[in-house]
């Protein structure tokens, strides 16, 4: 057969990254202040690193110590300006014009992340809710039905899919929705109560959706914890990568911490 193509070794890991990896571990847990810290750091050794800014971006952007969309959208003005080409920042920059109610300035840069990344089912999802807020329920449907394409696994995008159904007074097709969301999510308890609605609408009809479901999140966001895939690459085969995933997934996270602490000295010496 034809030579296979060779391909480049991944670039060397600096301390940089390595900061980011131990901030990763500590947002898995929750921890945002660790993380918060392992970010700063790392920006400390890289400012232009595009990757910690879209990590310090989005836990600015979620319930967290450290909410402010403001500056989550300058972190991600400066990201986007540096690196055009990564989707990631685009989508996040979405999202926080999107919670400031900048619904066209969202719509262009999802736009934006769309045309590097089109098959992403987050991005889908966030589309599709845009829509959603603003009345466009045609194109809603068509955004989450296009999240189910691309991942038919993702339970907000079933939940999402019910509450259009459901504003649409499609109680059946609502149901289905919801039906696959609860499967995907058993605990959730805003997916058993949408169900539970959805059987009063059908006992009550002249009940509107908003009385049964006044308490109720209208949509949920997708989670999405920006990738670390060419973090991944590059430490692939690398021992304390592995030693970080295994600890990590033991929810151990002090000895993930310290098998990358460790790494992060290595890579400054």
């Amino acid at each position: 057969g034809p030579p296979r193509p060779i391909c480049p070794p991944p670039p060397p890991r600096t301390p940089a990254d390595v900061w980011l990896q131990i901030g990763h571990i500590h947002e898995l847990q929750k921890n945002f202040a660790g993380a918060m810290e392992g970010y700063q750091s790392g920006l400390a050794d890289d400012p232009n690193h595009t990757k910690l800014m879209q990590h310090v971006a989005w836990l600015k952007l979620q319930d967290t110590p450290f909410a402010n969309v403001v500056e989550a959208t300058q972190l991600l003005r400066r990201s986007s300006e540096l690196d055009p080409t990564d989707a990631q920042t685009w989508y996040l920059l979405g999202r926080c014009h999107l919670a400031a109610k900048n619904y066209t300035n969202s719509h262009t840069s999802y736009q934006q992340a769309v045309y590097r990344d089109e098959k992403s089912p987050t991005l889908w999802c966030s589309i599709g809710i845009l829509y959603f807020k603003i009345g466009q329920h045609k194109e809603a449907l068509d955004a989450y039905s296009k999240a189910i394409r691309f991942n038919p696994h993702m339970s907000a995008v079933w939940y999402n899919l019910g509450t259009l159904y459901e504003s649409c007074r499609q109680i059946p097709d609502a149901k289905d929705a919801y039906q696959h969301a609860i499967e995907l999510d058993p605990e959730r308890q805003c997916i058993k109560a949408r169900m539970q609605g959805i059987a009063r609408l059908a006992e009550n009809p002249h009940l509107s959706v908003e009385e049964v479901n006044r308490d109720l999140p209208s949509y949920l966001d997708p989670v999405v914890l920006p990738c670390l895939d060419r973090l991944t690459e590059s430490t692939a085969g690398d021992a304390a990568a592995s030693q970080m995933v295994i600890a990590a997934m033991q929810q151990d996270s002090g000895a993930a911490v310290a098998a990358f602490a460790a790494a992060a000295a290595a890579a400054a010496a």
